[in-house]
């Protein structure tokens, strides 16, 4: 019996004239998670309220079996989120940027993020601040930190996009590395196949449904 990592429960989000989840539950188990669904079915917007983003309107939360709220610090510690948008603190050079984690994340690695960051392609633009990188140049340091965190939970969401032939080589084989992790929940969401991450005996693809008229 696989353990889930991170439980929701009764998990309920509308925006304006559309109901997203009404009553949604699900139990994340280790290793990769697949996210799926059509255009609209609310696979970013999950994603978001799994890290405590936007406030569900219903959902009751437990990390490996213990009831915790997503807005609160103690939750947002074991919960590591990539959005496919520019970074946050613009201001700081790659490393201030892995530093910064470690004050948010305690198991931050910072030499782990040092040597994704190189198999990334990114040791050309280390001495350069996050506003002076291309948005995707931007989401390869995120992606870095993502795969450093060490944290419980990790949400990914496309994490292959845009990015060049080796870059996306690389992301498939650290995903493919933690699909195996026992202590660690991966939920992706991806129109680009995960490769050999797909094959591990324990990923699992989820089909969120389709959203209802509010």
């Amino acid at each position: 019996m696989i353990v889930p990592i991170l439980q929701v429960q009764n998990l309920s989000f509308s925006y304006p004239g559309r109901q997203v989840f009404t009553g949604w539950s699900h139990a994340f188990g280790p290793g990769i998670t697949w996210l799926r669904g059509s255009n609209g079915s609310g696979k970013s917007t999950l994603l978001k309220l799994l890290v405590g983003a936007l406030p569900a309107v219903t959902g009751d939360y437990a990390l490996n079996g213990v009831p915790m709220r997503p807005e609160t610090p103690a939750y947002r510690r074991e919960v590591f989120w990539c959005g496919p948008g520019a970074v946050a603190f613009e201001h700081l050079l790659p490393s201030e940027f892995f530093g910064f984690m470690v004050g948010l994340y305690p198991g931050f690695d910072t030499v782990l993020a040092q040597d994704v960051a190189d198999d990334l392609g990114l040791t050309p633009f280390m001495g350069r601040r996050l506003r002076e990188m291309s948005t995707g140049t931007q989401r390869k340091v995120w992606l870095a930190a993502a795969f450093s965190a060490n944290t419980p939970v990790v949400l990914l969401d496309e994490p292959l996009a845009a990015l060049d032939l080796r870059s996306m080589h690389v992301v498939r084989e650290l995903l493919s590395h933690y699909a195996a992790d026992p202590g660690s929940a991966w939920i992706v969401v991806s129109h680009e196949d995960l490769g050999e991450a797909e094959a591990h005996p324990h990923p699992r693809m989820v089909m969120l449904p389709e959203p209802d008229a509010a």
